[in-house]
């Protein structure tokens, strides 16, 4: 009976270790799998803030774009202005050019050549829709 007694003593110290190592191992990858999760925790965190960072760079990029076509495109619309102004100077011009009497005032100075005033012909219009023309003869 005592033999028997130290057997279960000696079996009940055995799984007594055993438990005791198990609970130790346990522990132990608790403990590893604590730094590992915070290392998991970590990455994400920091992936997390790499693609945040690449957004914010990319929209700065991009308005930096934005600011550029939009001073551009006002200058082009200066220009425009200038060149619409420009324009308008010119037709004022050929219209002046194109005028009776700098034609006249060329022929008499530059030509030598005077207004024959005996034959100029008037268009006369009336309502109808066949025009006229009266030729005057002035002596």
């Amino acid at each position: 009976m005592l033999a028997r007694k130290y057997d279960n003593l000696a079996y009940d110290y055995e799984n007594y270790a055993l438990e005791q190592e198990a609970q130790n191992l346990e522990k132990s990858q608790q403990q590893e799998s604590k730094p590992a999760n915070m290392k998991l925790l970590r990455n994400r965190v920091l992936c997390v803030l790499g693609i945040i960072m690449l957004a914010y760079c990319v929209k700065v990029v991009r308005s930096e774009a934005m600011v550029a076509h939009g001073g551009e495109l006002i200058a082009l619309q200066r220009q425009e202005t200038a060149l619409i102004n420009k324009n308008d100077e010119l037709k004022i011009e050929v219209e002046q050019l194109k005028g009776p009497d700098r034609i006249i005032s060329f022929a008499e100075n530059s030509l030598g050549l005077k207004v024959a005033r005996s034959n100029i012909y008037i268009k006369a219009v009336e309502n109808t829709k066949t025009p006229s023309v009266i030729a005057l003869a002035k002596n």
